[in-house]
């Protein structure tokens, strides 16, 4: 197993390097930073996420956003601490994610059950619900396999995107595909009742 040690450096150089890649574009520089820090946003990382692929994954998205809002950075401050509140920020979206993603269904069917609840009785709620629950069935199979792993396996939009094979945002954008296409179905479905 080859070890590669990194030398570090005193706050003043890197802050030098973070200030040069902010004002001159300087990719030599950053990656410089990158080099001194990497280690630290990957373990932070993986200390919350308890997960190693997902802590690279993480620490990759903490490294592009830097670059990109690289102009955000203020001269005399810690890049270390400037690079670790980003990490921190992209955990916390991580989860928010992935808790957004386990309310999608659950949200979805109780919404439409409460969004005409206080103007139906009982009988026509009851068969808003059935009509939700055909509306599932009918749905095609790769759909109801993309909600079985999101909503019964609990499985982040990013995860299930891996098991299909596709890109998350792809799968998010599916997700309320299906969500809107579920209350059409249901609407139509309630109306046909009429």
């Amino acid at each position: 197993m080859l070890h590669t040690t990194v030398a570090l450096v005193a706050a003043d150089e890197l802050d030098a390097w973070m200030t040069a890649a902010k004002e001159a574009d300087d990719q030599t520089a950053f990656s410089r930073v990158v080099e001194q820090c990497h280690h630290l946003i990957r373990a932070v990382a993986l200390r919350e996420l308890a997960d190693s692929e997902l802590a690279d994954e993480i620490a990759q998205e903490v490294l592009v956003r830097a670059w990109t809002k690289r102009q955000q950075y203020r001269p005399g401050t810690s890049p270390r601490a400037w690079l670790l509140a980003i990490t921190r920020s992209q955990v916390m979206e991580h989860y928010r994610r992935q808790d957004r993603d386990r309310r999608h269904m659950r949200d979805l069917v109780r919404q439409e059950l409460l969004r005409h609840r206080k103007d139906e009785d009982d009988a026509t709620h009851q068969a808003r619900l059935a009509a939700l629950q055909v509306c599932l069935t009918e749905l095609p199979d790769d759909q109801r396999t993309l909600l079985d792993l999101v909503h019964g396996q609990g499985l982040s939009t990013e995860d299930a995107a891996a098991a299909l094979d596709i890109k998350a945002p792809a799968c998010r954008q599916r997700l309320s595909r299906i969500q809107r296409a579920l209350r059409r179905c249901a609407e139509d479905r309630m109306r046909s009742l009429s």
